[in-house]
């Protein structure tokens, strides 16, 4: 039988630096200077969002010729930071922009429209969000908001009632042909009650309580009150 000896196999040399740079790209929008903030999104996913704008014909860069900031989980606030502790001022000129704009101008292979859901600015400059406050003051938000507040209310639940037309506590429960779960009887019962915050005193005294039965048979274990009061 013939037998074949292989030898270790040799390492493959290193890629010089000049190998694995960047190559650079061909810039089709000269108009339009990118700057992707990292702040909240993370060096890896800046790097691979950089280097495929740039693929697209996108130019990003890092200096005083940006004209569109580009930024991912940060509200007005952050940026607004942001921009002060670099001495930026914001003005009309400079457009603050969410990711999802970078990404739907990539996917389209040009710059698309700006809209409302893309921009920052607004936030900024008056510290609100006509968007949001839209949704706020929806009467439809606005009711959910409120039936869902009582204990055993789902979304199904104020579906329901809405389209029957409620739109108070009080009408829900005075009206005879409602039928409510033991939960939702439970949570009219003590509805101030359960929306009221729950006071330090009042988390630590439950929580002396609860360690004080604890230890009497456990007495080496350890309690400790968790959620907001822990931080």
């Amino acid at each position: 039988m013939l037998r074949i000896h292989l030898g270790p196999r040799k390492k493959r040399p290193r890629q010089t630096s000049a190998l694995v740079a960047s190559t650079p790209h061909d810039i089709r929008f000269q108009g339009l200077v990118l700057f992707i903030l990292e702040k909240k999104m993370g060096t890896t996913r800046r790097a691979f969002l950089t280097e495929l704008a740039r693929k697209k014909g996108f130019r990003v860069e890092n200096d005083d010729s940006v004209t569109h900031i580009v930024a991912e989980n940060n509200s007005g606030s952050d940026v607004l930071e942001w921009l002060q502790l670099q001495n930026i001022k914001a003005s009309s000129q400079l457009e603050l922009l969410d990711v999802s704009w970078l990404i739907e101008c990539m996917r389209a292979g040009n710059p698309v429209q700006m809209t409302g859901k893309h921009q920052l600015v607004e936030i900024i400059e008056d510290g609100e969000s006509s968007d949001v406050n839209a949704v706020l003051n929806d009467e439809r938000y606005k009711s959910f908001k409120l039936f869902t507040s009582v204990f055993g209310v789902g979304l199904k639940t104020s579906e329901r009632w809405f389209r029957m037309g409620f739109r108070t506590l009080n009408k829900i429960r005075s009206d005879k042909s409602l039928k409510f779960t033991r939960m939702q009887k439970a949570g009219f019962l003590y509805y101030e009650d359960l929306v009221s915050c729950v006071t330090r005193a009042e988390a630590e005294a439950v929580s002396m309580l609860v360690k004080e039965a604890v230890w009497a048979f456990l007495p080496n274990a350890l309690v400790t009150i968790t959620g907001g009061f822990r931080r």
